[in-house]
């Protein structure tokens, strides 16, 4: 067996994905190990405009190439043939237009894995229309919720196509897996539907009689504190209601009938909301957040993502990167959130600026310096 450094040493990915969820996904492998290769236009990826393309995109090596040009496909044939995975998240049929489908790059290669990041899926009624994070969010419900009932709310993290990213992921690596014992590739797909299905596990649920989520849940909500912090409560079960109770000097309230279960405190929040809303007014936050640790209850402070980022947490776990880039300066990325015991993941380094691997890559490919020079000079590469 091969003495691996880290999980996915030697995978090579062909990166056709722009924006997030398939952007994402691409870089969750290079976290891995793998030697992501980021195929751009000529003028880049169309979210090199946002600062979040940042951290989408690191670990990766950029090739900037006309992908309409027979030439600049022929690169692409050639990456594939001798890859591992393929990954797009075009609109159904694109890359079949522009010949880096799944039936033209497996022809090459049987043993390839070709993944599809869809907004709606490759097939079915909404399958040619364009579709972005916030739209799913208000289609499956997300939005309503989060309104509690009043005007819809839009979440500002970008959770669908995060979700999507870490789906796309898991089904690359099954795909791979699955081929380390069968030796041939095949097609995965997800889509922005999909995920926002998955991510709402709980919430999809129904049956006859089944209570709306909608109503505020006293134990499980936000608080201000005196000095007007604020602070979240998740007092999620029986047992931590009755410390509850007990650290906010309100004992007589843990066998009170009316508060006896997550659904009878649901059921009486008039009642009891207003008496841990004046509760925990009467002190600061940082006294309640000690007393409910003290008390083993799960809370904790609302904080800016400046001061997360900056958080002794965040930087003892190796959450917080930071690197000199070309382009901003001092950057700042999200490390890689999984931790192996034999085969560690590895600081991947910041994004790449357009195209800096074009000749890198290519060479590696087998072209040689005239072949460079008269892709260069008919504008197939940048």
């Amino acid at each position: 067996m091969a003495d691996l450094r880290t999980p996915l040493e030697g995978v090579r990915v062909v990166d056709l994905t722009s924006y997030i969820a398939g952007s994402y996904a691409a870089t969750m492998l290079a976290d891995l190990g793998a030697d992501v290769v980021k195929v751009e236009s000529l003028e880049g990826d169309s979210f090199r405009e946002l600062p979040g393309f940042f951290a989408w995109n690191r670990g990766k090596r950029s090739i900037a190439l006309n992908l309409k040009a027979p030439e600049g496909r022929a690169v692409v044939e050639r990456l594939a043939r001798d890859g591992d995975v393929v990954m797009e998240n075009m609109r159904p049929g694109v890359a079949d237009r522009l010949g880096v489908g799944e039936a033209a790059l497996r022809a090459l290669n049987p043993r390839l894995i070709y993944c599809s990041t869809t907004a709606f899926g490759s097939t079915g009624p909404f399958v040619d229309r364009p579709g972005f994070d916030p739209v799913l969010q208000g289609m499956a419900g997300i939005m309503a919720l989060q309104g509690f009932g009043g005007p819809p709310q839009y979440i500002r993290v970008a959770l669908v196509d995060y979700y999507a990213a870490a789906l796309t992921a898991q089904a690359v690596l099954a795909a791979l897996f699955v081929r380390e014992r069968t030796g041939v590739g095949q097609k995965v797909e997800t889509s922005l539907l999909h995920a926002v299905t998955a991510l709402q596990a709980g919430n999809f649920v129904d049956y006859p009689g089944k209570q709306s989520v909608f109503r505020d849940n006293p134990t499980y909500r936000l608080y201000q504190a005196g000095d007007g912090e604020w602070l979240f409560l998740a007092c999620g079960n029986q047992s931590f209601w009755v410390k509850l109770c007990q650290a906010l000097g309100l004992e007589a309230l843990a066998h009170d009938p009316r508060f006896a279960s997550w659904m009878l405190r649901l059921d009486n929040r008039e009642v009891l909301l207003p008496i841990l809303e004046a509760r925990f007014r009467s002190r600061p936050r940082d006294a309640w957040l000690e007393e409910l640790r003290t008390h083993d209850i799960p809370a904790g402070p609302v904080h800016t993502i400046d001061e997360f980022r900056r958080h002794p947490l965040t930087r003892h776990h190796g959450m917080a990167r930071e690197y000199d880039h070309p382009e901003v300066g001092r950057l700042t990325l999200p490390g890689s959130p999984l931790l192996f015991s034999r085969t560690p993941t590895r600081d991947v380094g910041p994004p790449p600026t357009l195209g800096q691997h074009t000749d890198e890559i290519l060479r590696a490919a087998g072209y040689d310096e005239a072949e460079l020079t008269d892709l260069r000079a008919r504008k197939v590469i940048r």
